[in-house]
């Protein structure tokens, strides 16, 4: 069942995909994020259907203010780029070896992603240095403070991340992230292939994205705002573990 399951996914989604690949190159700039009503919502249509051919469904938990802000969220899966783009309409930090995933990486590219190599002297300064500059032309930005994927307990944020908000003066939109199925992290060095065959052969996956209060920056210092956004999410994740167990007890007994 799972075979045929993966296969019939498989055969819906590489022809999306030739969709995106046309519709990436020929709508999409490739040095920006994408900030038109019509480019969002291309954006936004293909990433819905994808998640919808791959078996993920996405729910929305709270509601995002109007204006910029940087977005930050837990990681755990590549996934989590199909969950939070449409939510958000922000483009990514993401680490250089996403860029060079076969497809994907022009996707995520055409998405408004900028990628940053770690092995670079100059990579924290540039990439703080464009986020600056999105966010005081009125984008929203969106990064993994933990710096990778993650299937849990949650790593800490890194605070140099959020030295552009600091720096602009606009808020922190923290967001967490939670998967009912052990299948969803992208951990344990495995690749991107074998890691999408994994899912495809699942019946559905559900990730919950809440939308939590955002936080001001004022004059406080980046660790300190760092600090605030990751017990935001850490308390908001905690919460979710715990329904989820209680759920489990029910469905037992």
């Amino acid at each position: 069942m799972r075979l045929l399951r993966r296969l019939y996914r498989l055969i819906r989604l590489l022809p999306h995909i030739a969709l995106g690949l046309w519709r990436a190159a020929t709508i999409l700039p490739h040095d920006r994020p994408p900030r038109s009503l019509r480019e969002w919502d291309t954006v936004r249509r293909w990433i819905y259907r994808a998640l919808d051919i791959v078996g993920v469904d996405v729910r929305v938990h709270g509601q995002l203010p109007d204006g910029p802000a940087l977005v930050v969220a837990n990681h755990i899966s590549w996934l989590d780029l199909g969950a939070l783009i449409p939510v958000v309409d922000a483009g990514f930090i993401a680490k250089s070896e996403l860029a060079r995933w076969p497809v994907l990486g022009f996707l995520i590219a055409r998405g408004g992603t900028v990628f940053i190599d770690r092995r670079g002297n100059d990579s924290a300064a540039r990439i703080t240095r464009e986020m600056i500059r999105r966010l005081e032309q009125g984008d929203r930005v969106a990064v993994f403070p933990e710096g990778m994927t993650n299937r849990g307990p949650m790593r800490r944020f890194h605070p140099r991340l959020f030295e552009a908000a600091r720096a602009t003066g606009v808020p922190i939109q923290p967001v967490a992230l939670h998967y009912d199925n052990d299948v969803a992290p992208f951990v344990d060095h495995i690749g991107f292939v074998p890691h999408l065959w994994r899912v495809l052969g699942e019946r559905r996956i559900t990730v919950d994205v809440w939308l939590l209060a955002p936080i001001h920056t004022g004059d406080r210092d980046r660790r300190s705002i760092a600090r605030s956004a990751e017990e935001a999410v850490r308390e908001q994740l905690k919460a979710a573990t715990v329904a989820t167990d209680d759920e489990r007890s029910t469905v037992q007994g």
